[in-house]
């Protein structure tokens, strides 16, 4: 709805020479509160009020003109025919005004007052208010536009957002405002929605858009769009990307060749799903670079800990850790397996300690790494009482810390699982929470004595 739909056309107008009375006769005629000032040419100059009118006469002015005593054009707030009538009630509500007269081409051609508005709208006051309410409290932008383009209502967050009032866009083009890299056109052309869009303005702020068409008697009358700035959260994603980017970077730096680089991006991972009827596995994801992804999970976990503090306790070397970590699954092989296929993972997979006897043995031979190393890779899948005599006791509490580390980044890598860390002293307090829910658990290890605690939904379990 426009202003021209509704405006009162009979306007009371007088020129700017009209005296009080002659002032006072034009208002009880037009049966009105106020009048208009043109010139001889029918121009807008200005506007007189009731309340103008009174104080005039009780300063004894009324031999003053029109002209003298009017607010001129330039304080008036007007609208033209086209103006969206929502405008105008926003306007002369906000600014607490009765009336705006509606000019084209700087002459009047009717004029508009608040009673009128509300007597129009009467039988949707109610909807109105709580339609308003809505929008006033939204803390998502809001934009509504026809066919032609139009911006025929927007809300507060909207305007907050790009720093603009009502009455400068209102009845407007948006591309003016909102640039022409909108998904509003596609869907004015297409007539389908497009739901979480992101749309960078040319400040390069990003908006999370959705974009819907509205429909009149099967007739296409425009969209509707809630947009949402998202510009921090975009912000910290890109840093998060360029935080694992350096990561993958550092950790490429420690390796001691382009050859473990190679062995790793190239021994692939699964996902799969546990089939409990028949004891198998489905595959349903491979990662190709599994074991890189592995070793760089490891990694992570290894640096959260550390910033707990957990390398300063008396018998855990961070270097040769390290060195374990990068190294522990070097010799290892995997099937090559596909999407779908349904296997038993006790004869498609390699015992875990024949690849750590290997992966032991490369680095012994072919990278000289100290014989610390070496046997936390050797022994990383043992359990405690398979350990030989002569393993070193000094190296249990690293060698149970590998193993912890170990078993956390497999499950980040092949269960994608959530993983929480405290340290208490000696003690190291995990939860994980996994896709499958048969892992989820709550662990507390002992790194020196290797009493643990195992939490799960059906049991707690002293190992």
């Amino acid at each position: 709805m426009q202003a021209g739909d509704i405006m009162v056309k009979d306007v009371p107008a007088v020129g700017p020479e009209a005296t009080m009375p002659e002032v006072a006769q034009a208002m009880l005629a037009g049966k009105t509160s106020h009048v208009l000032i043109t010139d001889k040419d029918g121009r807008l100059l200005g506007l007189m009020s009731g309340y103008d009118l009174r104080r005039a006469v009780a300063e004894g002015r009324l031999d003053s003109t029109a002209g003298e005593l009017m607010t001129p054009r330039d304080k008036l707030y007007t609208a033209e025919p086209e103006t969206p009538l929502a405008a105008v009630a926003e306007t002369l509500t906000r600014l607490k005004l009765t009336q705006m007269p509606v000019v084209q081409e700087e002459k009047p051609v009717g004029y508009l007052n608040l009673d009128t508005i509300l007597n129009y709208t009467s039988g949707e006051l109610s909807k109105f208010r709580q339609a308003s309410l809505i929008l006033e409290t939204m803390r998502e932008g809001l934009l509504v536009v026809d066919r032609e383009f139009r911006i025929q209502e927007v809300n507060p967050a909207a305007l907050q957002f790009f720093d603009l009032m009502a009455e400068e866009i209102l009845g407007r083009d948006y591309r003016l405002f909102f640039g022409y890299n909108q998904p509003i056109g596609e869907v004015l052309e297409k007539g389908e929605a497009l739901i979480n869009v992101e749309v960078e303005d040319e400040k390069g702020r990003v908006f999370l858009t959705n974009t819907v068409p509205v429909s009149y008697d099967s007739a296409l009358i425009g969209v509707i769009q809630t947009f949402t700035d998202i510009s921090q959260r975009k912000a910290i994603q890109r840093q998060l990307l360029k935080t694992t980017e350096e990561l993958d970077k550092a950790f490429a730096l420690t390796l001691p060749n382009s050859r473990v680089e190679y062995k790793l991006k190239n021994t692939p991972e699964y996902r799969d799903i546990f089939l409990p009827d028949e004891g198998l596995i489905e595959i349903t994801e491979i990662i190709n670079d599994g074991g890189y992804v592995h070793v760089v999970n490891a990694l992570k976990v290894t640096a959260d800990l550390n910033d707990k503090g957990i390398m300063a306790l008396p018998g855990i070397d961070k270097d040769i850790l390290v060195q374990a970590l990068i190294f522990h699954d070097v010799g290892k092989s995997q099937p090559l397996l596909k999407i779908g296929q349904i296997v038993d993972p006790d004869k498609v997979f390699e015992d875990s300690k024949k690849h750590a006897e290997r992966s032991a043995e490369i680095v012994r031979h072919s990278y000289g790494r100290p014989d610390d190393v070496v046997t936390l890779i050797r022994y990383h899948h043992h359990k405690q009482d398979e350990l030989p005599d002569d393993f070193p006791r000094y190296l249990l509490p690293m060698w149970r810390l590998v193993k912890i580390i170990d078993g956390l980044s497999a499950a980040i890598t092949r269960r994608q699982a959530k993983i929480g860390v405290s340290v208490n002293g000696t003690r190291l307090i995990i939860v994980e929470s996994n896709a499958h829910p048969t892992y989820n658990r709550t662990m507390e290890i002992d790194l020196y004595t290797g009493r643990k605690f195992v939490y799960t939904e059906e049991q707690t379990e002293s190992v």
